[in-house]
């Protein structure tokens, strides 16, 4: 009965030091972990993100750029050389951008500025929305945000204003109403608008 009193007490304190002794190197590797964390977040906040994220400036060169279009074929930026260009960022899961649709179109046929929309996702997400708008609009896709990074822009609906020469010739337009700007500043009327897309105004 003492040997079992006895070797229970030894097994406690046996017990006892490996759980200290494994405390002790979790609190230790916390600790380095922790240190570690600390140099991560302080060299992240001296260092920001290299990806520009406020737009080009005026007078920058357009990134060039090739993509597939809905319609299933393919649009340059330099199938637009020697004319002025809106080009429009756009997503189908953008209920702004879908509202934007049936207005630029009234307004890109009203204009003599060439517009071009560049929108993410595949031909299964954007045809049904442009249908519904009732805009024919030459819509480029983006596979996710390869040409908004050359564009130092990730938020949709924007725009910029490009011109002959292929610079960009304003300031980034976010929101419909700055992108239709663009266009000449008039919005066209409710009733110039396709039927269809009247109900989401």
């Amino acid at each position: 009965m003492v040997a079992l009193l006895a070797a229970a007490v030894v097994f406690e304190a046996v017990a006892l030091a490996v759980l200290l002794w494994v405390s002790y190197r979790l609190l230790r590797q916390n600790g380095r972990i922790l240190v570690r964390l600390d140099a991560l977040e302080t060299r992240s906040a001296e260092s920001p993100s290299k990806i520009k994220r406020d737009g080009l400036a005026p007078g920058t060169m357009a990134p060039a750029f090739r993509l597939p279009t809905v319609e299933g074929g393919e649009v340059a930026l330099s199938d637009y050389a020697g004319r002025r260009l809106v080009l429009v960022f756009s997503d189908p899961a953008c209920a702004p951008c879908m509202a934007l649709l049936p207005r630029l179109d009234a307004a890109a046929r009203a204009s003599t500025t060439a517009v071009l929309v560049v929108s993410r996702g595949g031909v299964e997400a954007n045809q049904p929305k442009l249908t519904e708008a009732g805009a024919s609009l030459i819509v480029a896709l983006q596979s996710n945000w390869e040409i908004s990074r050359l564009y130092a822009k990730f938020s949709t609906p924007i725009g910029y204003l490009i011109d002959e020469d292929g610079r960009i010739a304003s300031t980034v337009a976010c929101g419909g109403p700055a992108i239709l700007a663009l266009l000449g500043g008039s919005q066209p009327r409710l009733a110039d608008l396709p039927v269809g897309s009247r109900l989401a105004h």
